[in-house]
């Protein structure tokens, strides 16, 4: 049965098609008749002001005439036509129609201005004066001299342009229902004829919605409604095929995640949880039967991990956290790699968290860093032999004293250096084992502390002829610090500047405020540190030159203390140097506000 609204829609559809084309073309035709009879009136009337412009050409008077206004009128009853004799000011002498003495000025008549500069002026428009429309023509009167003399202007009604109108309509009308008549047949055998087809592919829409992907329509016909039944079917088995190579690369990648010691979270644009893989509901306590669809804060009860999946959709970058659980008395770690998901248009459509369980790898780490304080801790007790030992020979008279001294003296400096890594290696486990712990900071002045390395480091640069220039503020600059830290890093960096500077160079040190900020900055004129090497001059025991660094008595663990010591303030540590240029290590600390005492 043709379905209601299909009908209404083709039907109404060509009713008002029908009826437009109806209306648009009697208006066209009722436009062209209006304009053949405007034409043919203008014709007519140019015919009849010729002949009145020859019969009064010669009697023209320059004033009204009683006499001559009998003869005007009389004279247009003869000719039906309105005739008009006006002045060049626009005062009309005589008119067939009506008194020229109450008619008003007639020299902005269109068609008056139109003939001064044309041989007739025309115009069509309507008459007050008459009550209807009318064709208006006006000549121009020349006299001898190529003056305007008159204006005469003669008028024709439209009168045959409403009998040729009515008998117009009267057609439109007729052949406007004959359309509707005859449109709306045909709408309804079009109706019927798409009707079957079109609900026969309804049906089985529904029946592939409803899981029959082998649902196929009849395809009759070759025309479009045809084609449409023949691209249906061949949409459904595409459709179908595509159904089941996801279905296929599904069954895969559960295999694969599944089999991934890894645990894999993935989540929508809106957190809801998409897909949770065994190894991360059994790493993380999670229910993954019926997790799917609900919030991420619902399903996964780790905060750590909800906040690292939000920072990497807001931040669009991955981003990388570590949670610590305890569980039954053990301490287990987890690393959490969030990375977001977008689509071709970079719009931000889910996110995966990767978990990785480094327990065993932190506790690795945890032993190593046990094993260098343990180590560090038992060579001081055959260091503080040896020095004894040393003093004891240097007092033995027996030896040269030459050879004494410089032997001795060697094995102090040997000695002394050892001692300084003994304490650079405790100094950095303990700094690797409060890893993660706060530092119980306050709010410290940067200037004195720098002012008081600088000090204490001045005989170290007056014995190498180094020149120590310092641009320090007069008022305090407050960081949120510990105040031992502090030391420790200017005096790290300043000793380092300060050794590998050549004699008679400078070593600038400044504090300065920039935007919220306060950097503590380190000039040297040294040999410069390679672009490619900046990074890693903050490893352990890594050493630009080595043999200069031994030399000079380097460890190759004051820069990686520096660096852990300005993390642990929540600062940075920045390195500007070029070979043969210098080197300018900044550290950077937030700024604190101090609210002056009242």
């Amino acid at each position: 049965m043709l379905r209601p609204s299909l009908f209404w829609k083709i039907f109404g559809s060509s009713l008002a098609l029908i009826v437009l084309t109806a209306l648009v073309g009697g208006w066209i035709a009722e436009r062209r008749i209006v304009d053949d009879i405007e034409r043919e009136t203008r014709a007519n009337l140019r015919v009849h002001v010729d002949l009145i412009t020859a019969v009064i050409r010669d009697r023209l008077p320059s004033a009204y005439d009683d006499v001559f206004q009998e003869e005007m009128r009389a004279l247009g009853q003869r000719t039906q036509t309105r005739i008009t004799l006006i002045r060049p000011d626009g005062v009309v002498l005589a008119d067939s129609s009506k008194d020229p003495r109450v008619m008003d000025d007639h020299s902005t008549r269109p068609e008056v201005v139109a003939s001064r500069t044309a041989e007739y002026g025309a115009s069509t428009r309507y008459s007050d004066t008459l009550d209807m429309r009318m064709v208006y023509l006006a000549i121009a009167l020349p006299d001898a001299s190529g003056d305007v003399r008159a204006y005469v202007r003669g008028a024709l009604p439209l009168v045959r342009l409403r009998e040729r109108l009515s008998g117009l309509r009267g057609i439109i009308l007729g052949g406007a229902g004959f359309a509707v008549l005859l449109g709306l047949i045909v709408a309804i055998v079009i109706a019927r004829r798409l009707a079957r087809p079109l609900r026969n592919m309804t049906e089985a829409v529904s029946a592939i919605a409803g899981g029959d992907l082998a649902r196929r329509v009849a395809a009759e016909g070759s025309d479009e409604v045809g084609d449409l039944g023949r691209r249906f079917n061949e949409m459904a088995a595409r459709l179908e095929q595509e159904v089941a190579t996801i279905q296929r690369d599904r069954q895969e990648l559960r295999a694969i995640l599944g089999g991934m010691s890894e645990g894999v979270i993935a989540v929508d644009a809106d957190d809801r949880t998409v897909l949770i893989n065994d190894a991360a509901r059994e790493m993380m306590h999670v229910q993954t039967e019926g997790a799917a669809g609900k919030p991420l804060w619902e399903t996964l009860r780790l905060p750590a991990a909800v906040e690292t999946i939000a920072e990497a959709a807001q931040q669009g970058s991955v981003q990388t956290a570590e949670v610590r659980l305890a569980e039954a008395g053990e301490e287990r770690v987890l690393q959490l790699h969030a990375s977001p998901i977008t689509d071709d248009d970079e719009r931000h459509i889910g996110a995966v968290l990767v978990v990785t369980e480094i327990t065993a790898r932190m506790q690795i780490e945890a032993v190593r860093r046990d094993f260098i304080a343990n180590a560090s801790h038992e060579l001081k007790t055959p260091i503080a032999s040896i020095r004894g030992l040393v003093e004891t020979i240097l007092e033995d008279p027996e030896m040269s004293v030459d050879t004494r001294e410089s032997f001795l003296q060697r094995v102090v400096r040997q000695i002394s250096r050892l001692g300084n890594l003994v304490e650079e290696m405790l100094a950095l486990s303990r700094l690797e084992s409060q890893s993660g712990s706060p530092v119980v900071r306050r709010t410290t002045d940067l200037v004195a502390p720098v002012r008081e390395i600088v000090g204490d480091a001045r005989p170290l640069a007056d014995e190498r002829s180094v020149t120590l220039v310092t641009e320090l503020p007069d008022q305090e600059v407050h960081v949120s610090a510990e105040p031992e830290s502090l030391r420790r890093i200017a005096g790290n960096l300043l000793d380092n500047a300060i050794k590998y500077s050549g004699r008679d160079s400078h070593v600038t040190v400044r504090v300065l405020t920039r935007n919220n900020e306060v950097w503590l900055e380190v000039e040297d004129d040294g040999p410069g540190i390679p672009r490619d090497r900046h990074d890693r001059i903050f490893e352990r025991f890594y050493r630009v030159d080595e043999h200069r660094s031994r030399r000079l008595g380097g460890t190759g663990l004051g820069l990686a203390i520096v660096k852990h010591l300005v993390q642990a303030h929540d600062g940075q540590i920045q390195v500007e140097s070029a070979p043969g240029q210098g080197s300018t290590f900044r550290v950077v600390f937030p700024a604190v506000a101090v609210t002056p005492a009242r």
